[in-house]
């Protein structure tokens, strides 16, 4: 089966409501392709999906009645090709795609595909210009639904809305955070480049790197758990608890674990519990733990709206369920599966768990609210909310300092530092 073929399946099921980073990684695993066809594949699939409005808006004017949506998601591919791949023949591209239809559908439509992809490549690309309004030309610039957008702009600023558009066209960086109990920053990309692995040290974190490469998800020194894979955003949300060496130490929410774990690594004589709604995220959890060597820990199946952890915690982690706006860039069908609707149901769950958990700090204890959104509805909203239904509740201040911030809550925007999308608040339980 040819690359452009595997690609079409794998956007039948994205499409369909499947996470784009599964399926592709199945059929990666799954057949057998070299580096070169490994490395379309995920172009193509990632692709396409980050560009479907723009990919729908240049075909628009070819497509002519109904037509199945595989063949829709053909076209939107080969025209992904035909625009941003400069390396591949259009020839290529279009006699695939022919081919591809021929097998599915038949002669006549392959014969409709031929003619839309010939034609297509025939004109010149429609001009962003001819769309008037600005919210949806935008929008349509940059994938990103207009709902979305104007959210922004409402918040941001058009110009804001713009920054935060454009960032999120770029390729997600790939950050790793050391573990500090096995090895050293400056061992591990010792170790790592005498491998022959692109990686830097990150400015913004003291513990994490920056890899140029997909090889360090594989390299043997993270199976041996010498570090983790986490963006430098979430990363932050350890600063904003500052746990002490023998604080407990709740994450409410916390599959696939990488901040309790984070949290766990420097408690050299407290304990952190890590807890999750879904079962089999807790067998996540525990792998994690296991890769790297951390038994200060406990991992149990919890709903955050109701769950009685039986104690009292220094400190608590909510990173709330959210509608991910900040990480857009690596989960690129996100942004088509959320509607605006959803961020009140949202909003009301963070609400219910912030309201539920905060029962089991310790007077003066600490809660620290994370996000990886850009909505202000979930994060400053939720914030003051929350302050304002409870009376034993104040904000607390942290700092950030390579981030030069020191406040009580923080909204990293991904084209600042070339990060997620990340929010954090933290608050204190008052003292009787």
């Amino acid at each position: 089966m040819n690359v452009r073929e595997i690609a079409l399946r794998a956007l039948d099921k994205v499409f369909s409501g499947s996470y784009s980073n599964i399926v592709l990684n199945d059929y990666l695993n799954n057949y057998e392709l070299n580096d070169s066809d490994r490395a379309l594949l995920s172009e193509i699939v990632y692709g396409t999906i980050a560009k479907k409005l723009t990919l729908e808006f240049y075909l628009a004017p070819f497509i002519k009645g109904r037509m199945r949506q595989w063949q829709r998601n053909l076209l939107m591919l080969s025209v992904y090709q035909l625009v941003y791949l400069d390396r591949i023949p259009p020839y290529a591209v279009i006699n695939e795609a022919v081919e591809i239809t021929k097998t599915r559908g038949g002669l006549s439509a392959s014969k409709v595909t031929n003619a839309i992809l010939r034609n297509f490549e025939r004109e010149p690309l429609r001009d962003f210009s001819d769309i008037k309004n600005d919210k949806t030309r935008l929008s349509v610039l940059s994938s990103i639904p207009q709902w979305i957008i104007e959210h922004w702009i409402t918040h941001y600023k058009f110009e804001g809305a713009v920054k935060i558009a454009e960032s999120l066209q770029d390729r997600p960086k790939l950050y790793a955070r050391v573990n500090t109990r096995k090895t050293t920053r400056d061992t591990l990309i010792e170790q790592l480049t005498a491998d022959g692995l692109e990686v830097e040290a990150a400015t913004l974190y003291q513990d994490g790197i920056i890899s140029k490469t997909n090889q360090i998800l594989k390299h043997p020194l993270f199976f041996k758990g010498m570090y983790s894979i986490q963006d430098i955003s979430s990363m932050f949300v350890h600063d904003a608890v500052n746990p002490k060496h023998d604080d407990v130490v709740l994450d409410a929410c916390s599959a696939p674990g990488g901040k309790g774990l984070h949290v766990a690594e420097k408690l050299t004589d407290g304990h952190a519990d890590l807890a999750d709604v879904h079962p089999h995220k807790i067998t996540l959890i525990d792998n994690a733990a296991k890769r790297l060597e951390i038994d200060n820990y406990s991992a149990f199946v919890a709903d955050a709206t109701a769950f009685d952890y039986g104690k009292k915690y220094d400190k608590i982690i909510v990173d709330a369920p959210c509608s991910g706006l900040g990480v857009i860039r690596r989960k690129p069908e996100i942004r088509y599966e959320r509607k605006s609707e959803d961020i009140d149901s949202l909003v009301k769950l963070q609400l219910e768990i912030l309201n539920h958990v905060k029962q089991f700090l310790k007077p003066g204890g600490e809660l620290i609210y994370s996000t990886c959104t850009i909505h202000q509805m979930e994060n400053e909203n939720v914030a003051y909310t929350f302050m304002k239904q409870n009376e034993d509740i104040e904000f607390e201040p942290f700092d950030l300092p390579t981030l030069n911030f020191s406040g009580h809550m923080r909204q990293i925007l991904p084209y600042e530092f070339d990060t997620d999308g990340f929010f954090i608040a933290k608050f204190k339980r008052k003292s009787d």
